[in-house]
């Protein structure tokens, strides 16, 4: 039978048991799975019976697969019934006994989420939420407003900062064209930050038709390391020069941009809007601070192998993000390095832990904060949701709903539970 032996430290051994029956129909499926694998003499390779692979290649030859097929189901069972929650992989300590005739005995070990105090978490002092809305608020909206909805007139005037240009252009260092520095017909937008320092300033002033060397350095940091640190010269020809056109601040252009007929009803809506997303800002910044806090006065004894698998998918993500941009990892940390930041992949390690330990006591703070406060998410609140949802998606509810998966519904389910998490916290909080 199998039961956990003991738990000390966020540890436990569990002692996995699996009935004789049980394994020999997980070496039967071995069996099917491999018998394709061995060529026995006196039958076609896959028509051999088990029984005389067995005696020809040994009576444990199919063991290592039948316990992966048989395992996995057992230990499921088994922690559902000691009623324990793994964070990690098992890994296995022994095995004391393996047969088709008597089952199998092993040991196990696995850690756990570990077992914790809440620290106090009512009464935190926060920012008073309180918010006001001014006409620069509103006139900031405003302009980028008629910045979204202006057009590009082509115009005969020296370019200035804003304008897009419609230019080609070629690059050499030592007098020879490098590879990725030729460009046709590409609309940059002068003062973007988009081209090497130094590169869009040198067009201001410019107009449609004309010739211009532009002289820049590359940045020592640029990711092209065969380029990082160079002079370059750029033979750049500009085909046209484009000025934005904004349009005019009255009522035809609130009645183009939204739903109402006047400006003054458009700046109304956006003074609301304004004072809700304000609101929801020093909201959620109150909200940061009493988890912090209560993180702070929370002790929590995070298992090694807990902190490392987190670790691996941080700094999975953060390498991914890397290769996004077309860089290789590997020389990224080189480039730090180099840098004299101190930062190798051993510092950058580092910080990969630390910030799987901070991911992971406040994905457990939360969820042990839900339970304190015995927060659960509703049918009605779920079917709310799932609309809401929907409509994001432009999708009919009853066909949202009929395509939910599990991942779907534990979301949402998380998603209301935190959101009135956030509320009840608020609600205990010292304003001032």
């Amino acid at each position: 039978m199998s039961k956990l032996e003991n738990k000390e430290k966020n540890v436990a051994t569990i002692k996995i048991e699996i009935s004789a029956e049980n394994f020999n129909a997980a070496i039967d499926k071995a069996y099917a799975k491999n018998k394709g694998r061995y060529n026995v003499s006196g039958f076609r390779r896959g028509k051999a019976p088990r029984r005389i692979i067995e005696n020809r290649f040994g009576e444990g030859v199919f063991y290592q697969d039948a316990l992966d097929i048989a395992f996995p189901d057992e230990y499921e069972k088994t922690i559902e019934e000691i009623d324990i929650k793994p964070v990690s992989m098992p890994m296995v300590k022994s095995i004391d006994k393996i047969s088709a005739d008597e089952g199998v005995e092993l040991v196990v070990e696995v850690a756990l989420e570990p077992e914790f105090e809440l620290g106090e978490y009512e009464g935190i002092e926060v920012d008073k939420i309180t918010t006001r809305v001014t006409k620069k608020d509103i006139d900031a909206r405003l302009e980028t407003l008629r910045d979204q909805n202006s057009r590009l007139v082509s115009v005969d005037e020296p370019a200035v900062s804003g304008d897009t240009t419609i230019i080609d252009f070629e690059g050499f260092t030592d007098g020879v064209a490098f590879e990725g520095g030729k460009g046709e017909n590409y609309n940059l937008v002068l003062g973007s930050g988009s081209f090497i320092p130094g590169f869009e300033d040198q067009l201001i002033g410019k107009k449609a038709g004309e010739d211009v060397d532009v002289n820049v350095t590359f940045p020592n940091e640029y990711q092209a390391t065969e380029l990082a640190g160079k002079d370059a010269l750029f033979k750049v020809k500009i085909h046209e020069v484009k000025h934005k056109e904004l349009p005019e601040l009255d009522d035809d252009f609130a009645g183009d941009v939204s739903e109402f007929d006047t400006l003054d009803e458009l700046k109304a809506d956006l003074k609301t809007k304004i004072k809700k997303e304000k609101e929801n800002a020093k909201k959620n910044d109150a909200y940061t601070k009493i988890l912090e806090t209560v993180i702070e006065r929370t002790k929590i004894d995070i298992p090694e192998v807990m902190i490392k698998e987190r670790a691996d998918q941080v700094k999975q993500q953060f390498e991914g993000q890397i290769q996004s941009n077309g860089m290789d990892p590997k020389t990224y940390y080189e480039i730090v390095k180099a840098q004299g930041d101190g930062k190798g992949a051993t510092d950058f390690q580092k910080m990969f832990e630390e910030q799987a330990i901070n991911d992971i006591k406040q994905e457990l703070v939360v969820g042990k904060l839900i339970e304190a406060e015995n927060i659960e998410a509703s049918d009605e609140e779920m079917e709310k949701e799932y609309a809401e949802f929907a409509k994001v998606y432009n999708q009919d509810i009853e066909e949202f709903k009929k395509n939910l998966d599990d991942y779907t519904k534990n979301y949402v389910e998380g998603f209301i539970k935190q959101r009135k998490l956030f509320d009840s916290l608020l609600e205990k909080a010292v304003q001032k």
